[in-house]
């Protein structure tokens, strides 16, 4: 099971920069439950004894509280209070993406991503700008993706404030040098993707065009190699303008730190950016694409296959009961998917089953590779799992284990101040606050009724794509797309039944 996008694009480069502003104009907003904003050194900890059982030793408290400001320039700042750890983590997330751009400018987001590591005022190179964030004990690390850039790094706590300066003057004051080497890196990249003629062969791509032909969505992240080879320092000046503003940011930091320094840093080099206005996005169709089936021919001894289905967003309250969902379908290899395609079946040696979920829509992909002639029977095997999900609840104890399991997921990020930052700064993004313990709760309170209802709904062939990238005859096409296009076609009376 795959919990990131799988288009995600990351890179490891470095940054840094100082700016003043007014420490006094932070507003607080509010703390999660667990406490208020009281000063705590940066090297402070606590330790709190376990009692509850032979064998535990003295084990640092796991309490953590959420800490909420806004700057006067409208920027978003999340501390994350984590006094047990002894790292800090830091992720600057950016409401921009490939879904903001034009077929024209399609691929200047991740452009962008990767120039801003190459230098700014104070440090005039990559190699400077790396060298200054290693020295503070960190990595910075970049991703693009259809709706977001990330920034994030971990390092010792005490160094937080300087990383701060490092990130601030960057996005104020990049220093845009070395376009055409940096270029040469990511047409690199953009050709991963592409076969010796030129033709795009990545089925996750494949897969966003078929499903959004014509919108934002359907587009790559990296974009094309002409847009690439057509960019220049203007439009990389023009984006940052236009999307790296104070609103359409979030910063978030989590770990040993005290919330109110952090505010007052973030304030001090993150102030002076301009309020700017959010990232407009083009609404996502309402309406699935006519195309529901594509064949890209592709050398090679297997064929790559995507069954992709239409979700609601990460907005939608039923977004959590999906995510259960899918830990049905594929959390391990005792769950559904595996059991049945690898286990019993033997069709693929890996399958796997994601999320990628965008604000008002998303994506529940099914994949596998296999040897050309297995293609179609692993588009039909799935399909009658997926069915049968779809006319039967999980049971009881199918459900319990995968709520036990996202808990536990939820409980062994306390222990990863990287993590921390990306849930609460993705969940800032979105407009939502996601105290963990209150997503805990909310987890128990799903059944499967409600699972089920929501595989009704979206396991279905209105919402159904499937692609498939290798080298079938004619023979296994026409079988591939029989067993899709019979997908559904049960008697109306057993549809109203089940």
């Amino acid at each position: 099971m795959r919990w990131r996008s799988v288009r995600e694009r990351r890179a490891s480069r470095g940054g840094s920069r100082a700016q003043k502003g007014s420490a006094s104009s932070v507003r607080d907003t509010g703390a999660g439950k667990r406490g208020g904003s009281a000063a705590l050194p940066l090297s402070t900890w606590e330790l709190a004894p376990s009692r509850r059982g032979l064998g535990e030793r003295w084990l640092p408290r796991a309490h953590h509280s959420v800490h909420r400001f806004e700057l006067t320039n409208g920027l978003r700042v999340i501390a994350v209070r984590q006094p047990h750890l002894h790292t800090a983590s830091l992720s600057v997330l950016v409401n921009v993406g490939s879904r903001h751009e034009s077929e024209r400018d399609n691929g200047i987001s991740h452009l962008l991503e990767h120039m801003l590591f190459r230098g700014c005022a104070r440090y005039p190179s990559a190699y400077a700008l790396n060298r200054a964030i290693e020295e503070l004990g960190g990595t910075l690390h970049g991703a693009t993706h259809a709706d977001s850039t990330l920034f994030e790094l971990t390092l010792p706590p005490d160094n937080l404030g300087a990383a701060l300066a490092i990130l601030g003057e960057l996005f104020a004051s990049p220093s845009f040098c070395e376009l055409r080497v940096e270029k040469r890196i990511v047409r690199e990249e953009v050709l991963e993707y592409l076969d010796e003629a030129g033709q795009e062969v990545d089925p996750d791509n494949l897969s966003r065009q078929l499903m959004f032909a014509g919108h934002p969505l359907g587009m790559t992240i990296t974009g094309s190699l002409q847009n690439l080879e057509r960019f220049g320092v203007a439009d990389l000046r023009a984006h940052l303008r236009r999307h790296y503003v104070a609103s359409n940011l979030v910063v978030c930091v989590a770990g040993c730190v005290d919330p109110q320094a952090v505010a007052h840093a973030v304030q001090r080099h993150f102030g002076t950016l301009p309020k700017g206005v959010p990232s407009g996005a083009q609404a996502a169709p309402k309406q699935p694409s006519e195309e529901r089936l594509r064949f890209v021919e592709s050398l090679g001894p297997q064929t790559d296959v995507r069954l992709s289905f239409s979700t609601f967003g990460a907005r939608d309250p039923r977004y959590l009961t999906l995510e259960l969902l899918l830990r049905v379908i594929d959390d391990g290899m005792s769950t559904r998917l595996h059991r049945r395609i690898c286990e019993e079946l033997g069709l693929a040696y890996e399958v796997f089953a994601s999320l990628e979920p965008y604000e008002e829509c998303g994506v529940l992909d099914i994949g596998a590779t296999v040897q050309h002639d297995k293609a179609q029977l692993l588009v039909r095997h799935t399909l009658a799992l997926l069915t049968e999900l779809r006319d039967k609840p999980p049971t009881e104890a199918e459900l319990s284990k995968a709520k036990r399991r996202y808990k536990w997921q939820l409980e062994a990020i306390l222990d990863d101040t990287q993590a921390m930052c990306a849930h609460y700064g993705q969940r800032a993004l979105l407009g939502q606050h996601g105290h963990l313990g209150a997503l805990s709760t909310a987890i128990d309170e799903v059944t499967p009724a409600q699972v089920r209802q929501v595989a009704r709904e979206l396991l279905c062939a209105s919402g159904l794509h499937v692609v498939a990238v290798g080298k079938l005859d004619r023979t296994q096409r026409k079988s591939l797309k029989r067993t899709m296009t019979s997908f559904d076609r049960r008697p109306r009376a057993a549809r109203k039944s089940s």
